[in-house]
């Protein structure tokens, strides 16, 4: 039996389970059991990983992503305005500005807590004033920074990412000095940094098209130098290439690698020897008269009906195999931001901030955070500019006008797309003018409270 050793330094002592994405960066685990534990497992957070972990919390808070060894999401900052004073504060869920704790105001004249504890703070009545947060501007603001996408931590972080990943799926066990210049790069920040960012537009539109929103996505192939290249799709937001190797190493067989990581926790895979390799996998099944019947039509020529679900994913197979021939033609990294970068990065983000991901796991957060142990039935502030908190309102208040005892993923998607009239994959873009639609709707209905407190309960029973 082969005794797995690290692929950093070779020891075959106290190996570990490495995440090869960070566990507070995404909801579906992949890991390599070839790393040591203390220096090259453990240590990498201290060195990278958790500087780009808490750069990104916002990202992850938004997409409902936590890691596996805490109970709560991560907390970003923001700066807050209520009732005209500004708070510079954290959060972690949209609850936590009037949960209790006090918050200290920019210009630090006021202090932001419950009535409660402001009197017993104050030691006089007199010198705190209650505002109702129900019909009073809560206005808050966020700020995204890119530096962190072109950071020294981020390459480290990506090129961590290729080179685990890559030697999971082709069983490496051991450094082999084939990848010399990656484990300097990753383990001392020295040498040539074999990472580039992306910055063709074309190429983000391929694949945010293919793939799910805030999904991470790997893709591995050979270019025509011969090197093992590795494609990281962070959340949909940036797209790194990594070489992970100048040459293909003779112990790796499969060099065509695919995996899409979801939100939800799903995921998608392909390991094959080569994109010619998966091409006519997918070309001998599309000709199979076993997997279809042709069919004649008028005009003479024949039509292919599949005779049943194909056991293959057709269009994805297609989609990498024409993703790898990208690739190989365009070769445009860079490591420094530029103006077309940039503006890819912020329209990807803003996307992510304003589109909301359907599914169990986020509308069951938001009924956590916000209808546990309320006493008060629930108001909306019709001044409120929460384009989120809003929206899943209304899912709310549509389960509830809608007469539903029970719920589950596809009627929640159904019922989306009749609320919203919209087909297929469409996203929903949440701009203020929808909020303003939103909001009209459901106050003009003299019960909504009731209504969404109905569908609340609802998604509080969905097992």
């Amino acid at each position: 039996m082969c005794v797995k050793r690290c692929i950093y330094c070779n020891t075959d002592i106290d190996l570990s389970e490495s995440d090869v994405i960070p566990d507070a960066l995404t909801n579906a685990r992949v890991t390599n059991k070839c790393v040591c534990r203390i220096k090259h497992n453990n240590n990498f957070s201290d060195l990278f990983e958790s500087k780009v972990i808490n750069a990104l919390a916002l990202i992850t808070n938004e997409l409902d992503i936590k890691s596996s060894k805490g109970s709560d999401y991560a907390a970003y900052p923001a700066m807050v305005k209520i009732a005209g004073t500004e708070y510079e504060t954290t959060m972690r869920t949209e609850t936590d500005l009037f949960n209790g704790r006090v918050i200290k105001s920019v210009d630090k004249k006021h202090l932001l807590t419950s009535f409660d504890k402001a009197i017993s703070m104050a030691k006089d009545e007199s010198k705190v004033e209650a505002i109702d947060v129900n019909n009073i501007e809560v206005e808050k603001k966020v700020t995204i920074g890119l530096d962190i996408y072109f950071d020294q931590a981020m390459y480290r972080l990506v090129a961590k990412i290729a080179y685990e990943w890559y030697c999971a799926k082709n069983k490496v066990s051991g450094y082999h000095g084939d990848f010399k210049n990656i484990v300097t790069f990753i383990t001392e920040g020295h040498g040539e940094n074999p990472v580039g960012i992306v910055w063709n537009k074309d190429v983000y539109n391929l694949m945010s098209n293919q793939l799910n929103m805030g999904s991470h996505c790997l893709l591995a192939f050979q270019d025509h130098e011969d090197k093992i290249n590795i494609i990281v799709n962070l959340f949909g937001i940036v797209i790194y290439r990594v070489v992970v190797c100048d040459h293909t190493p003779e112990f790796c067989a499969n060099n065509l690698l695919y995996q899409e990581l979801c939100t939800d926790s799903s995921r998608k895979e392909i390991i094959q020897t080569s994109p010619e390799a998966l091409e006519r996998e997918y070309v001998e099944y599309l000709s199979s008269t076993e997997h279809f019947t042709p069919v004649p039509l008028p005009n003479g020529m024949k039509c292919m009906i599949p005779n049943g679900i194909p056991s293959i994913d057709i269009l994805q197979q297609m989609f990498i195999c024409n993703v790898v021939n990208f690739f190989k033609k365009v070769h445009d990294e860079i490591k420094e931001p530029n103006k077309e970068i940039v503006g890819i990065l912020r329209n990807n983000i803003e996307e992510i901030m304003q589109s909301s991901l359907f599914h169990k796991k986020s509308i069951k957060r938001f009924v956590k955070e916000c209808f546990k142990d309320r006493t008060e039935p629930i108001k909306i502030n019709p001044n409120t500019t929460n384009k989120k908190v809003v929206f899943l309102l209304y899912i709310l208040f549509v389960i509830g006008n809608g007469e539903i005892d029970e719920i589950n993923d596809q009627r929640l998607q159904q019922i989306i797309k009749n609320a919203f009239h919209i087909d297929g994959n469409n996203e929903i873009i949440i701009t203020d003018e929808l909020v303003a639609q939103l909001k009209e709707a459901m106050l003009k209905q003299e019960n909504y409270s009731n209504i969404i407190e109905k569908g609340a309960a609802v998604i509080q029973h969905w097992e």
